[in-house]
């Protein structure tokens, strides 16, 4: 358990840090607005902090840094909202009224003027596609040898393959075969779906046509992994070379690569609440000299998106957070709209 004033010391720490770069020492944070202490009485707590695993010392100076330890401890107790980015909200507010026709687009300026506000790597994650339900499925005639099928969700997403009919395979066939896929899959979840088609087609109960229904099911099984895809859209990913304390080339390569394939999910997670993942605290994260903060935002009731931005562990904590919580909570009223 720490004490008032340690808690004191290891904000005063944290914030320093990330404004310099520079380790601390108990003569900078007697300059500090709230630590009237004498600096032996400083030098003593920070000894604690650090005996405790909330700071470090570096081998080249007498100053200390935050742990990973610390820097959760910061931004789970500690941290508080810098109340000049208000002044930046007019801004957001600018990009949700330039695009409120346009729910995409307008995620995808917010995040991308995050991105620039911040100069960190911006990440919006679409809600879990797994919760979507298969609203119907249909066919369209383009022709006497071409159709298209259809995939439609309860949330109006649609997606579709053109078929061209082999010859000796009737409309007639496609359109009870369409019925059947259609009684089969209609309000189930698309997270489900592969499992029904195989499940009922391995039984043969369903479908007692010939070897051509395995083609369509292939295809419906490509759609659907498609359509259950999580949605991601990443912004601002130069930023990370610009802004970056890492000085392995290797950990940097490592990071870049993740990034630039999307591979997201896996690092980022999804949340139901304001959370911190420090270094390798993230799955498959490369280095642990990043931190990602992730925010969710409101699409239904039922389904949760994620705001994220991915930076040095060294970040303007106060600045990034009171952003992305505006952002989210824009995001949830245009779903609302």
């Amino acid at each position: 358990m720490l004490s008032n004033r340690q808690k004191l010391i290891l904000k005063a720490i944290v914030e320093i840090y990330v404004e310099t770069g520079i380790p601390v020492g108990s003569k900078a944070l007697t300059n500090w607005p709230y630590l009237d202490y004498s600096s032996a009485t400083l030098r003593y707590d920070m000894q604690m902090l650090e005996e405790l695993g909330f700071l470090e010392k570096t081998h080249s100076s007498s100053g200390r840094l935050p742990s990973t330890k610390g820097y959760r401890y910061y931004l789970e107790n500690l941290v508080t909202r810098d109340s000049q980015i208000n002044q930046l909200f007019p801004m957001i507010d600018k990009v949700f009224e330039q695009f409120e026709n346009s729910k995409d687009l307008a995620v995808k300026s917010a995040i991308d003027l995050l991105s620039e506000l911040t100069n960190y790597t911006s990440v919006v994650l679409g809600p879990d596609g797994g919760l979507t339900r298969i609203k119907k499925v249909d066919i369209i005639e383009l022709s006497s040898d071409e159709i298209v099928i259809l995939i439609v969700t309860n949330k109006g997403h649609v997606q579709s393959q053109v078929f061209r009919l082999p010859e000796g395979v009737s409309k007639q066939y496609l359109r009870n075969t369409i019925k059947s896929l259609d009684d089969l899959l209609r309000n189930q979840y698309l997270k489900d779906a592969n499992r029904i088609l195989n499940a009922s087609f391995v039984k043969k109960d369903v479908i007692e046509y010939i070897d051509y229904h395995e083609k369509i099911v292939n295809a419906f099984v490509r759609a659907f992994k498609r359509m259950s895809k999580d949605d991601i859209y990443l912004s601002g990913i130069g930023n990370m070379i610009a802004k970056t304390d890492i000085e392995d080339p290797g950990e940097l390569r490592d990071l870049m690569r993740v990034l630039d394939n999307k591979d997201l999910l896996r690092i980022i997670g999804r949340t139901n609440r304001l959370s911190f993942r420090i270094g390798r605290e993230a799955e498959f994260m490369p280095t642990d000299q990043c931190t990602i903060i992730s925010v969710p935002y409101v699409v239904s009731e039922d389904e949760i998106g994620t705001i994220a931005i991915i930076g040095p562990t060294r970040m303007d904590y106060a600045k990034v957070i009171p952003l992305m919580e505006y952002i989210a909570k824009n995001i949830t009223k245009l779903y609302k709209k």
